[in-house]
């Protein structure tokens, strides 16, 4: 799963509004890979399977740009790091609260089909 920008305007920033959110993505376990700043395809991935939900969101830019995110909540920050940028940027501590966040472009999370088992 991906966040995806099937259309433009060109616009570098703009305000969002949320069209349309789905239930949570039933995923028990999940892996989430972030590009790094190589000059060939290289990622940071890590393995997460309790304490988040995923969700896709659709969303409408200012401009007539419509994205379908890709938006993760950590519902139990509480063994996060304590030094995690955003705990600063939110002014928050671990097991403060929920943290949720949107994947950029390019950010992909792997998830493992449904089982039998699980249907």
């Amino acid at each position: 799963l991906t966040t995806q920008w099937p259309t433009t305007s060109g616009a570098a920033l703009q305000n969002y509004t949320i069209l349309e959110v789905s239930k949570d993505i039933d995923a028990p376990k999940w892996v989430a890979c972030h590009p790094r700043p190589y000059p060939y395809a290289l990622y940071y991935c890590h393995y997460l399977d309790i304490g988040s939900k995923l969700f896709k969101v659709l969303l409408k830019g200012q401009y007539g740009d419509i994205m379908d995110a890709l938006a993760i909540c950590h519902i139990d920050t509480s063994d996060m790091p304590p030094n995690h940028i955003i705990f600063k940027y939110l002014g928050m501590k671990p097991g403060d609260g929920p943290l949720c966040h949107f994947f950029p472009v390019k950010h992909v999370v792997w998830v493992p089909l449904p089982s039998e088992a699980s249907s």
